[in-house]
């Protein structure tokens, strides 16, 4: 098929007869697919002055903090995205669904996304066969077919994972300012926004914790845990009981001199309620206790019973003081 007849139905200007016959030369072979879309791609990126302003701009801004060399190249391919999508839903809507003339796959996203609520905990098979324990208010984004030199997902929250060992194949998690590198093991990350700190602790085999900077990475043992402090830019490790660590899987929340500030966000992400620490006082109080499965209230008792704090619901929160 010449080139300038698959322009011609690119454009919309073929004739029933030539429709039908451009239909039966793509649809003939895979290849013919590939060269169409090919084509396709190409003469809607160098006809970008068909784009109205607003569309342009609004797929540029996705690709301007790329380097300023790809600036270009990344403008055509968003313009071309914007572009393409109304062109391939009207192919898709004119070929039945049986017998698509375009291969749209393409348009569908590659990227997964799972997210928990408050109290939710949900399990996770990745495509390599991993899997993951994903705890609650918590999100997680991975490609639903990985490459084939990397796997990695993107984590804000906190989440467990069982990684399947291919030396060819690291396995990466990305968290807002930490990435943690793996080939197979288990670990737990904990990477809440609000939280101050990301903490990595490893239950088997070997991780490497990377900065975003050009720091030195940090590589744990078992029961060992990586404290990045966000404000200062630093880790520290930690000798740790992981069972301790990755009890929520289990229900139960376990805290080991653990302050406040830390276990009323634990708790709210558990309860979904809001606290309010009103003594400032409290605010340096680190707290050692377990609550196994326990019900709210029983755990403002044992709160209450076990330190210094006492509380009170007021305007649908719990308010906490000092004796």
């Amino acid at each position: 098929m010449q080139e300038k007849n698959l322009i011609k139905y690119i454009k919309g200007e073929t004739n029933p007869d030539e429709t039908q016959s451009v239909v039966a030369w793509i649809r003939k072979d895979v290849e013919h697919q590939k060269q169409y879309n090919i084509l396709k791609a190409n003469y809607v990126a160098s006809n970008l002055d068909a784009l109205d302003d607003v569309g342009i701009n609004v797929a540029y801004q996705r690709f301007s903090s790329k380097k300023s060399e790809n600036k270009k190249r990344y403008y055509y391919s968003a313009a071309a995205i914007v572009i393409l999508l109304p062109l391939l839903t009207w192919y898709t809507l004119t070929f039945s669904e049986n017998d698509s003339l375009v291969n749209t796959n393409f348009l569908k996203s590659e990227t997964q996304r799972i997210a928990t609520k408050y109290g939710d905990h949900k399990t996770i098979v990745l495509p390599d066969g991993s899997t993951v324990v994903l705890n609650s208010n918590s999100v997680l984004k991975y490609s639903k077919k990985f490459s084939d030199t990397l796997r990695m997902v993107t984590l804000s929250g906190e989440a467990f994972f069982d990684i399947k060992r291919d030396t060819s194949k690291p396995f990466i998690v990305k968290t807002d300012q930490l990435k943690i590198k793996v080939l197979g093991t288990s670990f737990n990350v904990k990477s809440y926004p609000v939280d101050e700190n990301i903490e990595t602790t490893l239950v088997t085999g070997k991780v490497e914790v990377l900065q975003q900077t050009n720091e030195p990475s940090t590589v744990l043992a078992p029961s060992q845990k990586a404290i990045f402090d966000k404000e200062k830019k630093d880790i520290r490790v930690n000798k740790v009981d992981t069972e301790n660590v990755v009890a929520w899987r289990q229900g139960k929340l376990i805290f080991d001199k653990t302050p406040l500030k830390q276990v009323v966000l634990d708790l709210k992400r558990k309860y979904n309620v809001q606290f309010v620490i009103k003594s400032d006082s409290l605010l340096d109080f680190k707290y050692t206790g377990e609550f196994d499965n326990l019900k709210l209230e029983e755990v403002l008792k044992i709160l209450e019973l076990s330190s210094s704090i006492n509380y009170k619901y007021k305007n649908n929160k719990i308010m906490l003081n000092s004796e």
